[in-house]
């Protein structure tokens, strides 16, 4: 293992509330990467991954980040690990796999790149508000987001199998969460305790699960856009739904006997004026199907 930190300036910058280290990392074990929190109050991480197995959960609320995982069978991949604090804020940049930038170049990115089935595993404070801009290529993403303060959440992946799943109530609030999702499948779990103001989904060619279980004491805004997909859409029977839906000659919309129909395009709960949590959801279907379901 080759291990290199910088710090220049550290009591300078911490008499002036500022602090930033680098951290370079390149192993061929398993050995975990971490930093433990000092002065931030907040964290932001940008994901970026071409290829292989992650998986993102809750981790010791001391550690800012744990960063565990191992090369595929095309031999040893390099972990370069790269955390500052500005302001009070971290960033975290990580790049895992043979990195495509120059040496010296500098990116609140997390990269995966030119490894083959690596599996990686990153575990965050649940003591910091935490804002997410996530990528995926191809492979695998498991983010089990239960027990973290979530404000910030937006996910594009491309031919890949993605979860995304709240258990708990988040602790912070989402204004917008956005997801897109491409040749790929994608399945979400409990998503109003992510406490969203507004969420947005757009879906290529895949087959796709939105389960909004979980805690919804407001009105909050659901927009949904299907190409040639399968879309479900699963909502309590204690939510009351309003459901708008651009209709066209090649989608087609299944509520079942769930909701009442108020014209071509347009349906209703039953309890929806006097139920707590309210749910405004808008749905465009290309050659799409799409169901909606109470449960």
């Amino acid at each position: 293992m080759r291990v290199r930190i910088h710090r220049i300036g550290i009591c300078a910058l911490a008499a002036a509330g500022v602090f930033a280290a680098s951290l370079e990392v390149r192993a061929q074990d398993d050995s975990p990467r971490e930093a433990s929190r000092t002065t931030e109050k907040e964290l932001k991480i940008v994901l970026s991954a071409s290829m292989g197995s992650l998986t993102v959960g809750r981790g010791e609320p001391e550690k800012v980040f744990a960063l565990e995982g191992g090369s595929g069978q095309n031999g040893a991949a390099a972990a370069v690990a790269d955390y500052s604090i500005r302001n009070r804020v971290g960033y975290l940049d990580v790049t895992l796999g043979e990195a495509e930038d120059g040496e010296g170049s500098h990116k609140k990115s997390f990269k995966i790149t030119h490894f083959d089935g690596g599996n990686w595993t990153l575990r965050l404070s649940e003591g910091l508000p935490i804002s997410f801009d996530v990528e995926l290529g191809m492979g695998k993403g498991v983010f089990n987001l239960t027990g973290l303060k979530v404000k910030d959440f937006n996910l594009s992946t491309g031919a890949s199998d993605v979860s995304v799943a709240f258990d708990e109530p988040n602790e912070a609030t989402i204004e917008t969460m956005s997801i897109e999702s491409g040749v790929s499948k994608f399945e979400g779990r409990n998503l109003c305790n992510a406490r969203f103001r507004r969420f947005h989904f757009q879906g290529g060619v895949g087959a796709y699960t939105l389960d909004f279980g979980g805690e919804l004491k407001s009105e909050v805004d659901v927009d949904v856009e299907v190409g040639l997909g399968v879309m479900t859409i699963y909502v309590p029977w204690e939510t009351g739904v309003h459901l708008t839906y651009e209709k066209n000659w090649v989608s087609h919309i299944d509520c079942g006997d769930d909701l009442d129909a108020k014209g071509d395009n347009e349906y209703i709960s039953a309890n929806y004026y006097s139920a707590p949590g309210k749910m405004n959801i808008h749905i465009d279907s290309g050659m799409g199907e799409v169901k909606v379901r109470r449960r």
